[in-house]
């Protein structure tokens, strides 16, 4: 018996389109943080990630205009007064400090409004 080179081929590919083929890497899950600002200040004022993971920060005003800013990740947005939440979503960057401040003029306390992301090595346990 002669086997069509044609039907072999047709049987091959649709052998191979209902074969499943499992992701490479799994999606992680995004770290979602409230922040709150407000008062010349950020709550939490220390914001803690993992090197590499997905995070999404959820920033409200507790009182006035306030800006978001981490310059070395080009990151600054505005937040309004009346609590309505801006989304930030990025990929957490290497380990390091990265210094985070208010970069909307609100008020004399405007200067000391300050805070910190601190990204972290990802081990075993962290991800």
């Amino acid at each position: 018996m002669r086997v069509q080179p044609l039907s072999l081929v047709g049987v091959i590919v649709s052998i191979a389109a209902i074969t499943p083929i499992p992701p490479i890497h799994a999606e992680q899950p995004v770290h979602e943080l409230q922040v709150t600002a407000g008062k010349f200040a950020f709550e939490p004022a220390t914001i803690q990630v993992v090197d590499g993971e997905p995070v999404r920060l959820v920033l409200r005003s507790a009182d006035a205009v306030h800006g978001f800013a981490i310059r070395e990740l080009n990151i600054d947005v505005d937040i309004p007064k009346g609590g309505a939440a801006v989304t930030v979503d990025f990929t957490a960057p290497a380990a390091g400090r990265y210094e985070i401040a208010c970069s909307e003029f609100c008020g004399s306390g405007h200067g000391q409004m300050n805070a910190v992301l601190v990204s972290v090595a990802p081990t075993r346990t962290a991800r």
